[in-house]
Order: C-alpha cells, then structure tokens, then sequence
C-alpha cells in the first residue's frame, strides 16, 4: 500500500514511516518546512507544507491507499495548538472526502479522557472529557479534533482508526510529565508506586502500522500501552542514573499532591476569580491525568490485531539512552505551495 503520513517529520512520525518501509510499503511523508524529513529513500515521497495554509492538499490523495495523520501541535499557546491540531486536520478531511482514499488512522491521546470519572483502571469504555476547558492547550486541541475525525468520519462513511497512545517516550524524548517535577537537585515523585502508561516509540509506531493493516481495526478505538507494569519509581531511578543526575529521589503519597493542588486551586478562585492562573501541577484535573494511580488494559489490541509490543522494556532503555549516533541525513522535501 501507499501511506500518506501527516507529521511525518515529528517524533513518532519518523518512526511510523520507518516501520511502513520495513513492512513493505511506500510513503508520501507530508512535513513541515521547518522539519527537515530524514533520507529515507526511494519509496518515500516527500511533501513539504503546512495543512494550515493554502497547500495542494488535493494532490496528497493521488495514488494513497490510506492516511496515518499525526500532525498535531504540543506546544504553543491555545489559538496556536487548536490551529494546528484542528483546524489543519479540518482542511485535510475537507480534501480527503473529495477523494477516492477511505482508510484513515487518527492518533488521539489519551488526554482526551475524563481521568476524575476513571474508577481503578482505564481502558477504552472510560468516559471522555465533556468540557475540556481547563485542562490547557493540547488538551483542548486534541478533544476537539477527535470529535472532528470522528463526525466526519460517520458522514464520509471514512474507515476509520482511532489510536490514543500513552506517554510516547524515546530517544531524545525521556523526560515525561508523569514523572513528577524537578526541586532544585532533587526530583519529586507523586505516587512512586504508581502504573505509567507508556509506550515506546518504536512500540507505538509498530502498533499504529498493525492497524492500518488489519481490517479487525477499523471503526475501534485502542489505547496503546506498552504494558503497565513499570513504575514511576523504576522509571525515575532508570533516567537519573543513566542521565547521571545528582540529586535525591523523594517520594511523595499521590493523595497529598492531588490535595495540595485542591487547596491552591481553591484559594486562586477566591483571590483572583476566572483570572486566575494556577502551573499544571498546581490544578487539580491536569494533576490527576499526569499522576492518578490506575491500571491500564490492553487487551482489545491483543483480541482484535494480536499485537504484543515487540521491544521488551530493558531493550527500550537501552536504545533511548544509547548515545550511538541515528541517521541524520536530509531528503529534500518537494514543496507543495
């Protein structure tokens, strides 16, 4: 098959294009003219735009049999991340259902869920954020287009994946906010027993390719976790030695932290009404999706694609903190202006 890769150029996208090749498949790789794509040879066509501005996005779909769209902002203010999250995955849609392509894979994540009503564990049947208002940017930003995808997906009569990936890490990308935050030379641990919902890169990307190619998938949502048996205690201690981080690892009761910000959140609204700005750690619902003590299933992807992830954690360790240097050569994108 022929695969256009939206965010092609991005973390995971490179990832996801890499894994398409090994699997057989060619790629349109659609990056961003400040993200330099990787040579990754002849199979890949690479396009250089934004979906945000007026591109030829109609000449994306000639000869694609399917749309992995990744293209999504994580930072930026609010106008910033929905523009690029939304409004570009608007633009893309609008040109998609012009054209003959059907099959989409849309990565979500799983910010898009209501983490206060997730009673013990979270899976896929967990309640989604009705009113994503005060949980920041990207959060607001991916809700969104996720009900998008989704309502156009049912009109279009699209073949629709949805992917909601936990914590993305790697190379380069080791430091999640579910690890706790840094005090000086020490580094606080909310829940150091608490289940991570991680995902290696490699791992997600592998996954991603599973569904696209399995028909089982289409018109489901998967969570994507690697497992949840690492915890914020193992995972701290593994980054502070291998990044030889000084410092003393403290320990603090989930509870206490989640209250903590109860109390701040309280006193910012009597002091300074709506106007209030409190950090993330500091406001209670983005607390709970960064440090709430759940497990995580993932049995629908083993039942429905028979998917594992093929990378052990000791071997994920490994690569994202190996400092063997990856292949950084450039292919010159055609421009799509």
């Amino acid at each position: 098959m022929k695969i256009l890769v939206t965010g092609a150029g991005g973390f995971l996208g490179r990832y996801v294009v890499r894994c398409l090749l090994a699997r057989g498949h060619s790629v349109r790789a659609l990056v961003r003219p400040a993200s330099p794509a990787p040579n990754w040879g002849s199979r890949v066509d690479v396009r250089c735009g934004d979906l945000r501005s007026e591109v030829d996005l109609p000449s994306l779909f000639d000869g694609i049999d399917g749309v992995m769209h990744l293209a999504s902002a994580t930072s930026g203010n609010e106008d910033t991340q929905f523009a690029s999250s939304v409004v570009a995955t608007e633009r893309l849609l609008d040109a998609m259902t012009r054209s003959s392509v059907k099959r989409l894979i849309h990565i979500s994540s799983l910010v898009v869920y209501d983490w206060s009503k997730a009673a013990g564990y979270m899976d896929e049947n967990t309640p989604l954020l009705a009113d994503p208002s005060g949980m920041g940017a990207y959060t607001i930003a991916k809700v969104w287009q996720e009900r998008l995808v989704q309502d156009v997906a049912k009109k279009a009569a699209l073949e629709l994946t949805i992917a909601r990936p936990g914590f993305i890490w790697g190379r380069n990308h080791v430091n999640i906010a579910a690890m706790g935050r840094r005090l000086g030379r020490s580094f606080l641990m909310f829940g150091p027993l608490t289940r991570l919902p991680l995902t290696h890169v490699y791992n997600c990307a592998d996954c991603l390719v599973a569904m696209l190619e399995n028909r089982n998938s289409i018109g489901r949502i998967y969570n994507i976790v690697d497992s949840d048996d690492v915890r914020v205690w193992r995972y701290v201690r593994e980054y502070a030695r291998r990044t030889h981080q000084s410092g003393a690892l403290i320990p603090l009761p989930y509870r206490a932290g989640y209250w903590t910000a109860r109390l701040a959140s309280r006193i910012s609204r009597t002091l300074f009404g709506a106007k209030g700005k409190l950090p993330s750690i500091l406001t209670p619902t983005r607390f709970e999706s960064q440090f709430k003590p759940l497990r995580y299933r993932t049995e629908l992807l083993s039942e429905t694609l028979g998917w594992t992830p093929p990378k052990p954690l000791d071997q994920c360790l490994n690569d994202s903190y190996s400092t063997e240097r990856e292949d950084e050569d450039v292919a010159q994108p055609v421009s799509l202006t």
